[in-house]
């Protein structure tokens, strides 16, 4: 868990998790906070670490997590503690979580007075027994340059012949910015024009081909936004093949798990941010 490194960092990290948790089918979400005060029965306010309130299957609950960045296992003490809050906040079920465990007179108490004992821990390559934690992908990227082009215009296209004649300029166009519209109106840049229409040369790649490009119905659109009528495109280009293997460990995508410490039961995968 690279971005705990405190007490609060770790709250906030149980914060997070019960806010995806809340993301599930079924569970109506009402709240999740950080660090609140909440007044009891008694009159007395009390600092909560986590407070969640949902709602599952038409029935309210009120839940207070209390966190303990140890570096132990969690004493019978602190589940007391916990127990007398539930008892003063009306109606709220409680749960612990920490880092390493529980003791056994803590685990005991806790059972039976239904509080929950959680660990939220780094991902560990166990979690994944059972199913699929590491791919190893073999791709080939493969990609067309394009080495040299010609334009051929549809010479029964009066308009297009009429705007060459009056304005020569247009045919001087950078093909880096040339821009195509197909025959079913579709504007795009020159490469992707060409990217899906011209075949990739698997069979002889790095060696360069010329292709003959039927381009009846398309236009070449000018910076002007003048379009002349294209016949065909004469393109030479050469097939580029990169081998890229890919490893791929679920692990790394998991910045921490919430297992339940009685039945060490995985709650929950939480995802890092990207």
């Amino acid at each position: 868990m690279e971005t705990v490194e405190t007490s609060e960092d770790y709250e906030k990290l149980a914060c997070r998790i019960y806010e995806d948790i809340l993301a599930l089918e079924g569970v109506d979400n009402i709240d999740v906070q950080h660090n609140v005060k909440i007044k009891g029965k008694s009159g007395v306010e009390h600092q909560i670490d986590v407070y969640w309130e949902y709602r599952y299957a038409g029935i309210f609950h009120k839940v207070l997590i209390e966190c303990k960045y140890y570096g132990h296992n969690v004493s019978l003490l602190h589940v007391r503690n916990l127990h007398g809050l539930l008892t003063d906040i009306s109606n709220s079920s409680g749960i612990l979580v920490t880092t390493k465990g529980y003791q056994s007179g803590a685990e005991q108490y806790a059972q039976y007075y239904d509080i929950g004992l959680k660990r939220i821990r780094p991902p560990e390559d166990s979690d994944w027994n059972g199913g699929i934690q590491i791919i190893n992908v073999d791709m080939q990227l493969v990609r067309n340059h394009y080495l040299g082009l010609k334009m051929e215009f549809d010479g029964h296209c009066l308009h297009t012949k009429n705007k060459i004649e009056e304005s020569p300029d247009l045919l001087k166009i950078n093909t880096l910015q040339a821009m195509i519209e197909d025959i079913d109106g579709k504007l795009s840049d020159l490469t992707e024009f060409l990217d899906t229409r011209l075949p990739s040369k698997l069979d002889a790649p790095e060696i360069e081909h010329e292709f003959i490009l039927n381009t009846q119905g398309c236009h070449l659109v000018a910076p002007s936004g003048d379009k002349l009528s294209l016949a065909r495109l004469i393109v030479k280009y050469a097939t580029t093949v990169i081998n890229q293997p890919i490893h791929i460990d679920a692990k790394n995508a998991v910045e921490a798990i919430l297992e339940d410490f009685t039945s060490g039961e995985v709650e929950h995968m939480h995802r890092k941010k990207v």
